[in-house]
């Protein structure tokens, strides 16, 4: 619809407003929540506005040298009224909304990032967060490197190793920050910890010895008995291997889909029996891939969530834990509200509801369900997203990643709560030592989230050193030619 005079347009700027009060209104009395009512009632408006913005309104506000509303999902309301009163609209002020001002929806994301992060460090506009391992524990002078390089939230995966290697971990990340408050090189800074909990991981189980590669055409068994020997292909049967966590099978049916070692290998279930799963690998497509020990299997349209809850009870176990020594806690493959519900009853029981808590964003349901999985966490007294965009990338499709994670930010945008872009981050310099160009193009949108994430490797170091110089804030330079001038000043124009 293109609207040739400007009463045509107020109108339907008018009953764009209406509508979306009145459905906030009658949406947020659905979703209660403790505190955070301005971002609730932001991030509902947000839902209903996007469902009726047309390019053609886009137009006429740009036509009109109004604020387009593409972009204003962390203040919809307000952005809404200034419009219409730039158009002399009549405008009916919501009697039980909140809208936040630019400036308060500002102050509400830093307040949540820092409750959530602590300071960054200086000159950074993101914070960064660095998974250790159990070598780090043996590694004085890396850990001190991470701290002054970048790092102010460390990550241990609850995934690996046990309490005593967890603690030991800690004690060498303490270790360092004294020393170097020691030196006078780490005064007032303080580095918090993350602690992933493991979460319902299905995972290729214990194969022993045996050296199984499989490629386009082959046919590979998932034994639904964990004590079942894995084996290579025989003349007389298919190769096999056993999985982790059973009951994840119980919904696979003939033609779905199934993803190992983060897509390395994909294929299609062909036959389902009591005993196995049987699956028609489809990639690689030339040369054989290992299937190897311990890696993650990915059933994008199993329909998981029916019986596999986020929380496990090695996770509740692990709370114990993880309530006394970490600062965040983080519970994986959260498919609804009722995950994080589950949660603060379990933090509530060990006298810690006020451990600050990120949601890891990595199954189709939970983009489905992600503004109520936000609304549920805005319960929380630190509540945080992150894009864990390894395990999101095979459930979605790689081709889908870009839009999906852009979604995920603008959502968490419109609720003012803090992102954390995690998984593949500078992943071949961590690894090789030597960086991707399409690596650092990614950085430049991981700029957008509040925190990013590197995960462990050989050249942690370097790739920390890189990622800092990156998100470099642009506010320490006068001007971006001035930063760059010497890469991007144009000649023969001027």
């Amino acid at each position: 619809m293109v609207f040739n005079n400007s009463p045509d347009f107020i109108q339907q700027m008018l009953s764009i407003d209406y509508q979306v009060k009145q459905e906030s209104e009658n949406a947020s009395k659905n979703f209660l929540v403790t505190d955070s009512l301005a971002s609730r009632d932001n991030l509902i408006a947000y839902l209903s506005l996007r469902k009726k913005l047309t390019s053609e309104i886009s137009e006429q506000l740009t036509n009109r040298g109004l604020a387009a509303l593409d972009h204003s999902e962390p203040h919809v309301l307000y952005t809404l009224e200034k419009i219409l009163k730039n158009l002399d609209a009549q405008v009916i002020p919501s009697t039980s909304l909140h809208a936040p001002t630019p400036e308060a929806a500002r102050q509400n994301v830093r307040h949540r990032t820092y409750g959530l992060f602590g300071n960054t460090n200086p000159g950074l506009q993101s914070s960064i967060m660095v998974t250790l391992d159990v070598k780090s524990i043996h590694e004085p002078v890396l850990m001190e490197s991470l701290l002054l390089n970048g790092m102010n939230v460390a990550r241990i995966n609850c995934a690996h190793h046990h309490p005593e290697v967890w603690l030991q971990i800690i004690g060498a990340l303490r270790n360092a920050e004294n020393k170097l408050r020691d030196e006078g090189n780490y005064q007032g800074r303080t580095c918090k910890i993350f602690m992933d909990l493991a979460g319902p991981k299905v995972r290729i189980g214990d194969l022993q010895s045996a050296n199984i590669f499989v490629k386009k055409g082959d046919t590979l068994r998932l034994y639904l008995d964990p004590q079942q020997i894995g084996h290579p292909q025989t003349t007389d049967q298919p190769a096999g291997v056993p999985v982790t966590l059973v009951k994840a099978f119980r919904n696979v049916r003939a033609k779905d889909r199934i993803f190992i070692d983060d897509g390395k290998i994909m294929g299609i279930v062909h036959h389902v029996t009591k005993e196995y799963v049987e699956v028609e690998i489809l990639s690689p497509a030339i040369a054989p891939y290992q299937v190897k020990q311990g890696k993650g299997i990915n059933l994008p349209d199993s329909l998981l969530s029916l019986n596999v809850p986020a929380l496990t009870e090695k996770d509740i176990q692990d709370l114990s834990f993880v309530t006394k020594h970490a600062d965040i806690a983080g519970i994986s493959f959260v498919h609804s509200p009722q995950d994080l519900r589950k949660l603060r009853v379990e933090l509530n029981r060990k006298a810690a509801g006020d451990l600050a808590v990120v949601a890891k964003i990595e199954t189709k349901d939970a983009i489905h369900q992600l503004s109520r999985i936000i609304i549920e966490g805005l319960n929380f007294n630190k509540f945080g997203i992150m894009i864990a965009r390894g395990d999101l990338a095979v459930e979605v499709g790689p081709e889908n990643l870009s839009f999906v994670q852009e979604e995920i930010l603008t959502i968490c945008s419109a609720a003012h709560v803090p992102v954390i872009w995690a998984t593949g981050v500078l992943e071949k310099l961590t690894k090789k030592g030597i960086a991707a160009r399409s690596e650092i193009t990614d950085v430049s949108q991981a700029k957008r989230s509040d925190c990013v994430m590197l995960n462990k490797g050989l050249f942690i170091n370097e790739a920390l050193i890189m990622l800092a110089k990156l998100l470099t804030e642009e506010s320490n330079f006068p001007r971006k030619d001035i930063a760059f001038g010497s890469h991007i000043t144009q000649f023969g124009v001027l």
